[in-house]
This record gives structure tokens, C-alpha cells and sequence, in this order.
């Protein structure tokens, strides 16, 4: 058993790495989205499957979040997280290389890769709930999502220095930004693998010492069916997955919706710099509704947040940076606190031994459901329009207002 005074110091340290490596590994995310878009759409000559890109990372996610947290059970957070961005470094890699060559197949593999880092980051959230008290659990969720907000918002804003320096280069402008990608994923990950020891899951007791009696890995389905076992548990999946499915299903066709309609990249790059901070900036806020009123309300608020920025969506239909920038940014403060609360309800819902398995199956299913919404987006913006795609969003919070009710009444009548 580790002291107590020791979980507190090893917790410290955690939170500090998370940090500086939540800040590179989401400014790399953020930098690479929107260069991405507008590549595959010049590699496709057409916007109708631009939606292939955003795709093609959230499969990587969604592929690579059950594996890696079945590794993180038999090795730790440290060499999982590590080897995570790793893979990124090496899609954003290729993606450069397929832009200047205009290999389609061999970008869409770079951005499955980038997918994998940017999994990496979303699972680094759990790093922290790790040695958390259940009175601090949420907030300590939310400071990696916090400091994620000044790589986030601060990254993006050099894309155009990023691409002016590769044309200086001799190398296609959207090639800055992935260039910027994996060298941001790089450092994160050295970071992580520096300074995140003590492993913290190693210390709270997850990880099996005894090398000779190895913890099985959790199949996916059945992972997924320990959660659906316990109405909170099963809640906090839910709103883990119409959380990133909305917020996803709606940004990713933002850039493609604005420029249709007459705005530069700066223009663009400042309402996503909106949503990015909305997605950020408030987790605190989120982290302490959570602890003092309860994961399920916060929920709840989510929900209402969501179904308030894509009615202001749904009426951008010449995309108005009035209309564009607060729904933007209520579009990621929905998200933020869907996944705030449903990550920290969802922690505390199962058992301990189960509890890395059912985090990965949480996160293979949200990355499958935002990725299948990325794929379709495009579709539904080229033949139905940007305000019916914002309906469908809508749709879906209102769902998840409804599930937030039903299932806390059949959780209150177990108690």
C-alpha cells in the first residue's frame, strides 16, 4: 500500500506533466484539423467527402482507444500515453508527405495515425482521475482539459505562419500545419515519458506487479456491457458519445460552410479558435458544478448548451460570424461539460478492476459515433445544407436530455 502523503505527491506530479503534454498534444490536434479539410478537399477536388479527413482520424481514435487501454492495464499510463502520440508523429508525418506527393490513400492512413495521438490525448484525461479523490475527481478531470485551452486556442493562430514558412519552403501551404502537428506530438510525448514516473495507475493499484499473472484484456463488448450493467454508468457512455457526436458532426463542416460563404482562413480560424475555447477553457467550471451539484445535472446542462448552439447554427445559413462565433463556442462548452461529468460519473460507476477497459470502450464508441457523423456531415452538407445538419445535432442533445432523466429515475429507485 503506498502512503497517502505519496499518492498526494505522485498526483501533484501527474497533473503538472498532464499539463504541459495537454497543451502540445491538443495545439497539434487543433493545428492539423483545419489544414487537413481544406487538403483532402484539394487532393479530391471537391467538398462533398471533405468530412474523410476528420474521418479517417476519429477511426484511428476509435481503433486504437480499446487496445490502448488494454496496454495501459498491462504496462501503465506513461509507456500507453508514449506510445500513442508516437503513432501521431508518424501520421502527421506521412500526411505531409501524401499532401506534396497527392497520395490520397497514403494521407487518409497519415490521418488515422494523427487519430491514434489525438485518442492519446482524450484518454490522458483518465491519467488523471487516477489517485483522485472522489471530492476532487471532476476537477482534476478538467485541469488537463483546461490547460489543453491555451495549446488549443494558441496553436491554430500560427497555421498561416506554419504555411507561409513551407511555401517559403517549396512545400504546399497546408504542409505547415502538419509539420507543426508532429512536432508538437513529439514533444508531448517526451514529456509523458520524462517526467509522468511514478506511473500513476501503478501506484493507484491498476496495473499487476506480479508479470507472471497478467490481468486479461477486456473485450470491447464486453467492457461496454459492464457499463451498460449500472443506469449511471450507462449514462455517462451516453453522454460521452452524443457529446463528441455533435460537437464533431457540426465543427468539422464549419470551415467548409464559411468558406462557401466568402470568408478568408483568418476568419475561419477565429470561430474555431471560439469553439476550441468553449471546448477548454471552461472545463474548471465544469470540474466544480460536477463536484458540488452533481455529475447527472451537469449532464443535463450539457444537453441544454448543445440544443442552444445548434439552434444559433441551424440559423447561420449565409454564416454570419454573429450567429458563427457564440455557436461555436456554445458547441464546445456543451462539450465540455458532457465530458467532464460523463467522464468523472462514468470513473466512479464501475469497479476498479473493470475501470481502464470500460474508459476505452467509452472512448472507441464516442470516436466511432463523432467519426461516422464526420463521414456523413459532408454528405448532409452538400445535399441538405448547413441548418439541417445542425437539426440533426439538436435531435440528438434533446436524446440525451431525455436518457439524463430516465435513467437517473431508475438509478434513484436502486438506491
Amino acid at each position: 500500500m503506498v502512503a497517502h502523503v505519496h499518492r498526494d505527491d505522485v498526483q501533484r506530479r501527474t497533473l503538472r506533466t498532464l499539463w504541459v503534454s495537454s497543451v502540445l498534444s491538443r495545439g497539434a490536434v487543433s493545428s492539423i484539423f483545419p489544414v487537413s479539410v481544406l487538403a483532402i478537399k484539394d487532393l479530391l477536388g471537391s467538398e462533398t467527402f471533405a468530412g474523410l479527413s476528420t474521418g479517417a482520424s476519429t477511426v484511428g481514435a476509435a481503433a486504437s482507444a480499446a487496445a490502448l487501454a488494454a496496454f495501459m492495464q498491462r504496462r501503465g499510463r506513461t509507456p500507453g500515453l508514449a506510445l500513442g502520440f508516437a503513432a501521431a508523429i508518424v501520421g502527421a508525418l506521412l500526411a505531409f508527405v501524401a499532401v506534396e506527393a497527392g497520395w490520397l490513400v497514403v494521407f487518409l492512413v497519415g490521418m488515422v495515425l494523427i487519430g491514434v495521438g489525438s485518442g492519446t490525448s482524450n484518454l490522458s484525461r483518465y491519467a488523471a482521475a487516477d489517485l483522485a479523490t472522489p471530492e476532487r475527481r471532476s476537477r482534476d478531470i478538467s485541469s488537463v482539459i483546461f490547460a489543453a485551452t491555451f495549446g488549443a486556442v494558441a496553436f491554430p493562430l500560427f497555421i498561416g505562419v506554419a504555411g507561409d514558412v513551407a511555401e517559403d519552403a517549396g512545400f504546399d501551404e497546408n504542409g505547415g500545419g502538419l509539420a507543426m502537428g508532429a512536432v508538437l506530438f513529439f514533444l508531448a510525448g517526451a514529456a509523458v515519458w520524462i517526467f509522468m514516473r511514478p506511473d500513476p495507475l501503478v501506484v493507484a493499484g491498476g496495473v499487476e506487479r506480479d508479470k507472471t499473472r497478467r490481468k486479461p484484456a477486456v473485450p470491447f463488448r464486453d467492457a461496454v456491457a459492464i457499463a451498460w450493467a449500472h443506469p449511471l454508468a450507462r449514462l455517462a457512455f451516453v453522454a460521452l458519445v452524443i457529446s463528441q457526436a455533435v460537437m464533431v458532426m457540426v465543427m468539422a463542416m464549419t470551415p467548409l460552410h464559411m468558406d462557401a460563404h466568402g470568408h478568408d482562413n483568418s476568419a475561419v480560424g477565429k470561430v474555431i479558435s471560439a469553439h476550441t475555447a468553449g471546448m477548454f477553457a471552461f472545463a474548471p467550471l465544469a470540474g466544480w458544478l460536477s463536484d458540488r451539484y452533481g455529475r447527472v445535472l451537469v449532464i443535463v446542462l450539457a444537453a441544454f448548451t448543445l440544443v442552444g448552439a445548434t439552434v444559433l447554427t441551424a440559423m447561420a445559413g449565409e454564416a454570419p460570424q454573429a450567429l458563427m462565433f457564440p455557436g461555436l463556442f456554445l458547441l464546445g462548452l456543451g462539450w465540455s461539460f458532457g465530458v467532464v461529468a460523463g467522464s468523472a460519473l462514468l470513473t466512479e460507476s464501475v469497479d476498479e478492476y473493470d475501470r481502464v477497459a470500460v474508459q476505452g470502450a467509452a472512448d472507441t464508441a464516442t470516436n466511432i459515433a463523432s467519426g461516422a457523423g464526420a463521414l456523413a456531415s459532408g454528405i448532409v452538407l452538400d445535399m441538405a445544407g448547413f441548418h439541417i445538419l445542425s437539426l440533426i445535432g439538436m435531435a440528438a442533445a434533446g436524446a440525451l436530455m431525455a436518457h439524463a432523466w430516465f435513467e437517473n429515475r431508475i438509478a434513484g429507485s436502486l438506491a
